[in-house]
């Protein structure tokens, strides 16, 4: 298959178990990238926590994507063009604050370059914070918001967030997207929106059918991106819906899975892509 697309999650998927991409995986990517597909950053994480890797994987040199805040918007690399976006009202923010609150979550949002909390002492809060390599300011939560709100990150022991996510989602039903983006994690999105909606509004934008795109990923909020994809491929270490999903399981991401399943559905294809 002639695939021109292909999206990426990054914790669990692109990068292992050590926090960075393999030499194989980054060089079956660059292969694909040389063939001629365009690659898509896909994750939960902010805009500014998926610019270190496109500047590893040479998207502005290539033509590549950012899909940031688990959908909700969409960048181009090299014109620095949002491209697509859809953001939470203040007091739709407001109101998960009170939620995750009454819950017993601590809760974040995001401004460029960095991320806004009351909760920094929430190891879970702090832990995202470096993973974007972003300041962490404390405030006041519901004083600091400002448009445009992509996206409220709320945090606790994985336990926890197994235990309150049904009643979180309760309080929001046919309002709001909430659903898990890691075992410690529980995004509030704007409704409808996640990765698979944003991979589709992409393709249709650049005029790439679903057939030609290959999505990667390993946790609950990648389900949406590989059951979209023509070719959904999901990590050997990925959560058994992620597996449900998807089209083939390759192996995991400290297996170099993400460069076995290229060599193994795109081998002959650099040739043909265009």
């Amino acid at each position: 298959m002639n695939y021109k697309l292909i999206a990426l999650d990054l914790d669990g998927t692109l990068k292992n178990s050590q926090h960075t991409v393999s030499p194989r995986t980054k060089a079956a990517l660059m292969k694909a990238q040389e063939a001629g597909a365009k690659l898509v950053l896909a994750s939960g994480r902010p805009t500014d926590g998926l610019r270190g890797e496109a500047e590893n994987l040479k998207l502005e040199q290539y033509g590549g994507y950012l899909l940031a805040f688990n959908g909700s918007c969409v960048t181009d690399v090299c014109t620095k063009k949002i491209l697509f976006r859809e953001t939470l009202t203040v007091e739709e923010a407001v109101r998960v604050y009170d939620r995750a609150k009454e819950l017993g979550l601590g809760c974040l949002t995001y401004r460029p370059g960095t991320s806004l909390t009351e909760d920094v002492d929430n190891d879970y809060v702090r832990y995202e914070a470096r993973l974007n390599e972003i300041e962490l300011n404390r405030v006041s939560f519901k004083e600091s918001l400002r448009p445009p709100i992509y996206k409220v990150l709320t945090a606790a022991e994985p336990e926890h967030i197994a235990k309150v996510l049904p009643e979180f989602q309760a309080s929001f039903a046919g309002e709001l997207s909430i659903y898990r983006s890691a075992p410690w994690f529980i995004d509030a999105m704007p409704m409808g929106i996640d990765k698979g909606y944003a991979l589709k509004k992409l393709a249709e934008t650049l005029g790439i059918p679903r057939e030609q795109i290959m999505a990667f990923g390993d946790e609950h909020n990648d389900v949406s991106m590989l059951a979209y994809a023509g070719m959904g491929i999901a990590m050997g270490n990925a959560v058994e819906a992620a597996k449900k999903a998807a089209d083939f399981i390759t192996k995991s991401n400290d297996e170099d899975g993400i460069a076995c399943a290229l060599e193994r559905f795109m081998g002959e294809s650099k040739r043909t892509v265009v």
